[in-house]
C-alpha cells in the first residue's frame, strides 16, 4: 500500500491478494482502504469464499465472513458486500461510508465507455500496463463520430503511456500525436516529443517541433521539462525513465544513456513477467 495507514486490528500472517493489481493486503484497515480506493478494479469474482475465509481465519473477524456468505448466499450486489467490509469497523466514517455509497451509484450511471476508462486508468496506476492497454485499444474500437473528442483523446494519451512503457515506442509516439489532434492537450504534445527525443536526435526533434509550428524555443523547453540527468530512475515508470534517457541522449552522455537503458530494460522484463502471471 503507498499510503500511511493506522492499522488496529490483528495482522494476518498470510495476506490476501487481489491477483488484478497483485496487491497484497494484511490487515482490515488496509482492506478497507483498498476497497474505497479501488472499487472500480474489484470484480464480484474476488468476493469469493477465499476473501472470506481469510477475513475469518487471518483477521480473526468470524461474524462479518459469516454475514459476507450470508450475502452472497442471497446474490447481493457486489456494492453490498463492500459496504458490509466497510461498515464493519471503525477505518471509515459513516459519512465517508455514505460518500463511497454515493460515488458508486454515480459510477453505476455512467456509460459503458466511461466505467471502461475508470478501470483501464486504474490498471494502468498500478503498472498493469498489459491489462491497461487491452482495455484502451477495446475502448478505441468501440468509439464512433459521436464519442467525445476529448474524452477520446484522453483515451488515446493513456493509451500511449501503457505503450511507452511496455517499449513500444513507436505505437507510443502515434497514439500520443493522436491524442494532441484530439484534446488539443499540451501534455499530449510534449509526451509525443518525449518520445521523438529517445527515437531521434537533436535534430530530428526540432525538425518536427518546427513541423507542429513551434518556435526552436520549445526544444529548450522540452530539454528542462525532461530534467535533471543526475536524478535517480529506479522508482519511476518506465515512461519517466526514459524521459531521463532522453536527457542523456540529447545531451550526447552516451554512457549514462546506456545505462539508464539498461535499468529500462531490466526493469521492463521484471513487469513483464510479472504482468504475465
Amino acid at each position: 500500500m503507498s499510503q500511511l495507514i493506522l492499522c488496529t486490528t490483528k495482522t494476518a500472517e498470510t495476506p490476501f491478494t487481489f491477483l488484478n493489481t497483485k496487491v497484497e493486503i494484511y490487515t482490515y484497515e488496509e482492506l478497507c482502504f483498498y476497497i474505497y480506493n479501488n472499487t472500480v478494479l474489484i470484480s464480484k469474482s474476488a468476493l469469493s469464499e477465499k476473501l472470506f475465509d481469510w477475513i475469518r481465519d487471518e483477521l480473526g473477524m468470524e461474524d462479518l465472513a459469516d454475514r459476507l456468505v450470508g450475502l452472497m448466499n442471497k446474490t447481493a450486489y457486489a456494492q453490498d458486500l463492500l459496504i458490509e467490509i466497510l461498515s464493519a469497523g471503525d477505518y471509515y466514517s459513516v459519512d465517508e461510508i455514505k460518500s463511497y455509497t454515493e460515488a458508486w451509484q454515480k459510477y453505476r450511471k455512467l456509460d459503458k465507455l466511461q466505467k471502461a476508462k475508470l478501470k483501464a486508468d486504474g490498471y494502468l496506476a498500478y503498472r498493469r500496463y498489459i491489462k491497461a492497454a487491452t482495455f484502451y485499444d477495446d475502448m478505441i474500437q468501440e468509439t464512433d463520430e459521436t464519442t467525445d473528442p476529448v474524452f477520446l483523446g484522453n483515451i488515446y494519451h493513456n493509451r500511449a503511456v501503457a505503450a511507452a512503457n511496455n517499449m513500444d515506442l513507436d505505437d507510443a509516439k502515434s497514439f500520443f500525436l493522436k491524442a494532441y489532434e484530439l484534446n488539443n492537450n499540451p501534455d499530449s504534445l510534449r509526451s509525443y516529443f518525449y518520445i521523438v527525443a529517445i527515437t531521434g536526435d537533436t535534430a530530428s526533434l526540432r525538425t518536427e517541433i518546427r513541423h507542429m509550428g513551434l518556435e526552436d524555443e520549445y526544444l529548450e523547453e522540452i530539454m528542462t521539462e525532461i530534467g535533471d540527468s543526475k536524478d535517480d530512475v529506479r522508482e519511476m515508470t518506465i515512461f519517466a525513465m526514459l524521459q531521463r534517457a532522453a536527457y542523456n541522449k540529447m545531451n550526447k552522455d552516451m554512457a549514462d544513456y546506456d545505462k539508464r537503458m539498461d535499468i529500462i530494460l531490466s526493469e521492463l522484463k521484471d513487469d513483464f513477467r510479472e504482468q504475465a502471471i
